[in-house]
């Protein structure tokens, strides 16, 4: 997850003070030549690290290769970093909502986040942008977020164009509302030796009319899967990220 080198233990015989007798590998902390370079930094916030720290808002360098790289599969899995964002959370992102997040993306520099990794760029397009809007826009119906807000006396649901989606409205006489959604905080999860996330989408209204917070899992193979198994791809989207974001 850091790309630092790692020792393979336990592959032909049990290694002296292993902490399991199968196959497995840890962190190893020191140059490899030809393989990688070890980054301290990277590993301190490694989410498979037993010692991992929160990175918060600390970056790399401009020319490290992790974010290089990070860069590079944003711009070639676009298409596939938002429809993970709409599996995972449930929200839906338009071409034109896909295209301006992209371009907060890009000022931000969001490749350079520490926090970011191959698996978790579908909610590191949005963690550095401002609270977003949730009227008007796209849900999928049946989900976490579409059952927290059937809650609220703020909105109500108007069937979508898009097949198993609603639309978010303003409740009937309730005109103009503000409802918006921030992610934020996520907690690295190892299960069954595979690496989740734990992300928090806070909704939050005017005057707390209501709000809510949601915790949903994002898996951090996910991406790499959906690249692997031949996804059908979505040419508006990867046409966005050639001309948005420059090659490099």
């Amino acid at each position: 997850m850091c790309d630092n080198p790692v020792l393979i233990c336990n592959l032909f015989k049990m290694n002296k003070d292993s902490r399991s007798p199968a196959p497995y590998g840890r962190h190893y902390a020191a140059d490899v030549a030809g393989v990688a370079k070890y980054d301290e930094m990277a590993y301190r916030f490694c989410p498979l690290s037993r010692q991992s720290e929160r990175p918060g808002s600390r970056r790399r360098r401009p020319s490290d290769p992790t974010g290089i790289e990070l860069y590079q599969l944003m711009r070639g899995r676009f298409d596939l970093v938002v429809r993970l964002w709409e599996r995972t959370t449930g929200i839906h992102v338009g071409v034109s909502y896909a295209e301006r997040m992209l371009g907060m993306w890009r000022a931000d520099e969001g490749w350079r986040y520490y926090a970011a990794n191959r698996g978790n760029l579908p909610f590191m397009l949005f963690q550095a942008a401002p609270a977003q809007n949730l009227v008007g826009r796209y849900i999928r119906n049946g989900c976490a977020l579409h059952r927290l807000l059937a809650g609220s006396t703020l909105v109500a649901f108007e069937p979508a164009r898009l097949p198993g989606w609603v639309q978010v409205t303003p409740a009937p006489g309730d005109g103009f509302i503000e409802l918006t959604f921030l992610v934020h905080s996520p907690v690295p999860v190892l299960r069954d030796d595979r690496p989740f996330e734990q992300w928090r989408v806070a909704v939050r209204s005017a005057r707390g009319r209501h709000d809510g917070d949601l915790d949903v899992e994002l898996d951090l193979d996910a991406l790499d899967r959906m690249a692997d198994g031949g996804a059908g791809r979505d040419r508006r989207l990867l046409d966005i990220a050639a001309r948005v974001l420059d090659p490099v």
